[in-house]
C-alpha cells in the first residue's frame, strides 16, 4: 500500500521518500537538506530530471551517462532547489554530482 502524504495548497504531496517501495509512490516534493543546511523538498520531477531517472529507453540511458561522465571529467555538480512545502519558495539547493 503507498504512503498518504499531506498536500499543499497547489495539490502537491510532500514527505520523505525514505519509506516508498516503489518510485511512482514517491510524494511530488521530497524532503531534503539544502546545502545551506536548511530542511525543505526538492520537486520530483526536477531531480529525476538531473539524476537520469526518468530515461525511458536504453539509448536514452547511455546519452544521459555520456553527459554524465562528461560533467564529471569537467568537475562539474548539478544543483536542484530546495523549497518550503508549498513548492514555491526556494529555500536552498540540493547537490547532485555526478
Amino acid at each position: 500500500m503507498a504512503p498518504s502524504f499531506p498536500t499543499n495548497e497547489h495539490g502537491q504531496s510532500y514527505g520523505s521518500a525514505l519509506y516508498v517501495n516503489s518510485p511512482a509512490d514517491e510524494p511530488d516534493l521530497i524532503r531534503a537538506a539544502a546545502t545551506n543546511g536548511r530542511e525543505g523538498y526538492v520537486k520530483k520531477v526536477e531531480l529525476d530530471e538531473a539524476s537520469g531517472a526518468n530515461v525511458a529507453n536504453p539509448e536514452e540511458a547511455v546519452a544521459y551517462q555520456k553527459r554524465m561522465d562528461e560533467a564529471a571529467a569537467r568537475g562539474e555538480t548539478f544543483h536542484v532547489n530546495v523549497y518550503e512545502s508549498d513548492g514555491v519558495t526556494v529555500i536552498g539547493e540540493f547537490l547532485i554530482q555526478p
